[in-house]
């Protein structure tokens, strides 16, 4: 398992760190984008075990044919899934960011992982045990609807995903994918950050690191975008939608 001028800083950081860290594992499931407003009770039931977990990059999470243990919520850094691509070659499909949770297919199926995680740099998770999100969405259906739209959400975008880097020229792929960056929100200096290096950027895609740093330099030259390391600042938006129309 597992240059170029537009990409040659490999931040580690992907988000600002917060104000003050989390002391505790119940303090930073709190903080959660899912479990925000979550009532005490729900809170106190999937702390119970719950464990901050810390891996270097490139480190597993869990490894396909594994039983699942629980559920994982990023607080820093960011996770890569992986399949094995055509030939055996291994390919990210999806990488979970700071606020992001994965694992839930396995905790609701109980069936061993077909895929496996790695760290993308220094990553700090919350380690759930199922028993206690099993619990949790057991006493709060609010909770367990928004898994479910998360979940859905989740599907569709690997859906889209499936169909913008499936054959279609590499500009179409990358501009999809900073597209829907830009639907997530950006930073408050007006930037992308990407989530992941070049190389786990352009696996997902389904791009070679070379091709996805000459797209990138070309947007640069055709003043589309304004890059720096990591940092993408989208100067023409319009330009980049129009990159989707073509076949």
């Amino acid at each position: 398992m597992s240059a170029t001028a537009v990409l040659q800083s490999e931040q580690a950081a992907v988000r600002p760190p917060a104000a003050r860290k989390a002391a505790t594992p119940r303090e930073a499931l709190a903080r959660m984008p899912i479990l925000l407003g979550s009532a005490a009770v729900v809170l106190d039931e999937l702390a119970r075990g719950a464990e901050f977990v810390r891996l270097s990059s490139s480190s597993s999470v869990f490894e396909r044919g594994s039983s699942p243990t629980g559920l994982f919520f990023v607080c820093s850094g960011a996770v890569r899934l992986m399949v094995s691509g055509p030939e055996g070659k291994d390919k990210v499909v999806e990488l979970f960011e700071s606020g992001g949770m994965f694992g839930e297919i396995g905790v609701f199926t109980g069936e061993c992982y077909r895929t496996w995680t790695q760290a993308v740099g220094t990553v700090v998770l919350i380690h759930v045990p199922r028993e206690r999100v099993l619990g949790a969405v057991a006493i709060d259906n609010a909770l367990s609807n928004r898994m479910l739209v998360a979940v859905c959400a989740r599907i569709q975008r690997l859906i889209d995903a499936i169909g913008n880097t499936t054959g279609g020229p590499a500009s179409v792929r990358v501009a999809a994918y900073l597209l829907e960056q830009l639907e997530r929100g950006v930073r408050a200096d007006g930037c992308i950050v990407l989530p992941a290096p070049k190389k786990t950027i352009a696996s997902l895609l389904n791009l070679t690191p070379e091709t996805l740093s000459r797209v990138l330099r070309t947007l640069v030259e055709d003043e589309v975008l304004a890059v720096s390391g990591r940092r993408i600042r989208v100067r023409n938006r319009a330009q980049l939608a129009r990159l989707l129309t073509q076949a």
